[in-house]
């Protein structure tokens, strides 16, 4: 059981590095970018989705807002769009190393989830 808290702490632990990274990575990038509403929008739609039948309601109430945010914003949508074409080869490697680490952070937690569902382990 003691090992189990370790590993949770240790995911913790590397989730609030990765944070970090990412905050200091946007802060030291050459060029500011304005929002985008439509990746508001869209973000806030599926926590909206996800939030309601977990009964989560502080991610449907966070959801609620980004997809206003995004919606009273919608003659922007196009302003600050960039495609994958767009981006420099940093830019590029940088969106997938964070895609794969949530990736696998995603599965981590599926595991897990499911692994005290079948009561395998006890957390």
């Amino acid at each position: 059981m003691q090992n189990w808290s370790i590993v949770s702490l240790v995911i913790l632990v590397l989730l609030i590095i990765l944070g970090i990274a990412a905050v200091i990575y946007i802060y030291k990038r050459p060029e500011k970018r304005k929002p985008d509403y439509h990746a508001f929008f869209v973000m806030g739609i599926v926590w909206l989705i996800i939030g309601i039948p977990l009964k989560m309601w502080g991610l449907s109430a966070i959801g609620l807002v980004f997809t206003i945010v995004g919606l009273a914003n919608k003659k922007k949508w196009k302003e600050n769009r960039k495609c994958w074409s767009d981006l420099t080869d940093k830019e590029k490697k940088f969106k997938m190393i964070i895609v794969i680490a949530l990736g696998v952070l995603v599965l981590i937690g599926l595991a897990i989830y499911f692994l005290t569902e079948k009561g395998i382990i006890n957390l």
